[in-house]
């Protein structure tokens, strides 16, 4: 706990040597942090979410109360980017009282064995994803084995907010439901009802923030229901499974309205297989050892259920970012390894080595990627005030910049819509992408600079600090009504009535972006 406690600090110290004006991404992914951020500002005028990475306006919809809680907070007078900072403390403490419980119930208490599994669950990360990055592997490659190596990785769940606290609660929820199901477990004289509330509430709010393992817990209890013969115990877990399902059902619901809910709920086009998972699951062939056992009780069960229940829900799953299935499994797996090294009787030499392969390489590899992504994690001071400007001014309307630094952070700094934002929420994002860069690096002619910034339904263009400066007042002409200089971003106003369905392919790449 100690080490995890250290770990979780471990972006301050790399950004205390950065520059410029902090933009809140503490954690290991920006464009999710951003996200996040925006989701809060969202929560916090309007309570119920919306998505602002696109220029079209979207309903509000969407409760969550991890974002309610700190949009209120931000409208108390917190920074955006302390309402979500906030999170990384109650995240840690979360996975860190809730990963040793079970770890203790499964290993017994004050063992070296159960300190092994600790760290191997929070500090686990594939040495398949910094092999292949050290060693220049393909694309898909780094991009396969990072993706699968990352989801497991608990150190870094421990720098966001919903999904670390989900993750965390999915134990309470599995020891509440042994407690329910096998009496003799209860301490005192609790009854059965008081595991049902706490369990059923730990499922739901799982659930709700972050779905993948709320659906990982129903798979557990299906698969130990059909493993039992006595199934009529299993009567008292009907009120937490309900609990469970009743976010499912919202989600359901989101997901059949006209809204981009449910345009990011349909089937989308990820890869499920290929070489970087086996490569990136290797790893996981020295747990098997560990599977062995017989007069299994039911966490014992549970344990063993759990790695194939999170993998059941990734290959059920077209949608959504099925990754996320992955997330938390560094638990059950850290204790089944732990298992197998009993079993096997490993001299501790060895013991030793293997433990220091599955987590140095990834700790140094996160460590180089905190620092080599230093300045994404900082706007310049001008990019700042450029943004304070756009939060103040009156008139309201979409905003065009390139996706980073500036594009994904205008929901959350602004209030307004963006052209292309974050890469889940923006419909077409790599040909906005595109189109967005070409523009901020002066590479588009004026007949297709105009065509885009009308399609774009901008009322703001802002040009950052990093793309160059063009004299985009030059290239657009009498579209653009006045622009304001802040060191080296620059605001434009367009003027109005210049909004058009256009379509635009610029040179190059054959890219078309259409009004959605």
């Amino acid at each position: 706990m100690v080490a995890f406690a250290l770990w979780t600090a471990v972006p301050l110290l790399v950004l205390l040597t950065g520059h410029g004006v902090f933009n809140g991404a503490y954690g290991f992914d920006v464009p999710d942090v951003m996200q996040y951020m925006a989701f809060i500002r969202d929560a916090g005028q309007h309570l119920l979410i919306s998505n602002r990475f696109d220029v079209v306006p979207d309903r509000h919809l969407f409760l969550d109360p991890v974002f309610a809680i700190s949009g209120g907070i931000w409208r108390l007078g917190a920074s955006i980017q302390a309402a979500q900072l906030l999170w990384v403390p109650v995240s840690a403490a979360a996975l860190a009282v809730t990963f040793t419980a079970y770890t203790r119930r499964l290993l017994g208490r004050g063992t070296v064995a159960a300190a092994v599994a600790l760290i191997l669950a929070f500090l686990y990360l594939a040495p398949a994803t910094s092999l292949s990055s050290w060693l220049h592997g393909s694309f898909t490659l780094q991009f396969g084995t990072q993706v699968v190596g990352e989801e497991m990785f608990a150190g870094a769940y421990a720098w966001s907010g919903g999904p670390a606290v989900a993750i965390a609660l999915v134990p309470v929820f599995l020891l509440a439901c042994e407690r329910i199901l096998d009496p003799a477990r209860r301490p005192g004289n609790r009854s059965s009802l008081t595991y049902a509330v706490a369990g059923g509430l730990a499922g739901a709010l799982t659930m709700w923030l972050h779905p993948w393992q709320g659906l990982t817990l129903l798979v557990i209890v299906l698969g130990l229901f059909v493993w039992d013969r006595d199934r009529r115990r299993y009567l008292g877990l009907v009120f937490p499974v309900a609990l469970t399902l009743a976010p499912l059902a919202y989600f359901f619901a989101l997901s059949h309205t006209h809204s981009s809910w449910m345009t990011v709920s349909r089937a989308n086009d990820f890869s499920h297989f290929g070489s970087w998972l086996w490569v990136g699951l290797a790893p996981l062939v020295l747990v098997v050892p560990g599977l062995v056992g017989r007069g299994l009780d039911t966490q014992e069960r549970i344990l063993r259920l759990w790695p194939v229940a999170g993998l059941i829900v990734y290959l059920a799953l077209d949608r959504t970012w099925f990754y996320h299935a992955f997330a938390g499994l560094s638990l059950p797996l850290a204790i089944l390894a732990v298992r197998a090294g009993r079993r096997v009787s490993l001299p501790r030499v060895i013991s030793l080595a293997l433990v220091l392969l599955v987590t140095v390489p990834g700790l140094v590899w996160v460590i180089q990627q905190l620092d080599r992504t230093q300045s994404q994690r900082f706007f310049t001071p001008g990019e700042a005030r450029a943004l304070a400007f756009l939060d103040h001014a009156r008139r309201p309307g979409p905003v065009l910049a390139a996706a980073m630094p500036l594009g994904q952070a205008v929901p959350a700094f602004t209030g307004r819509e963006t052209y292309v934002g974050h890469y889940y929420w923006t419909p077409q994002y790599p040909a906005r992408v595109a189109l967005a860069d070409q523009l901020f690096r002066g590479r588009l002619s004026r007949p297709q600079a105009a065509a885009l910034v009308r399609s774009s339904r901008a009322v703001f263009l802002v040009a950052d600090c990093r793309h160059g400066h063009p004299n985009l007042r030059a290239l657009l002409g009498s579209l653009v009504l006045r622009s304001w200089r802040f060191g080296c971003a620059t605001v434009y106003e367009i003027a109005p009535g210049s909004f058009q369905a256009q379509t635009v392919a610029p040179s190059g790449p054959r890219l078309a972006v259409h009004t959605t």
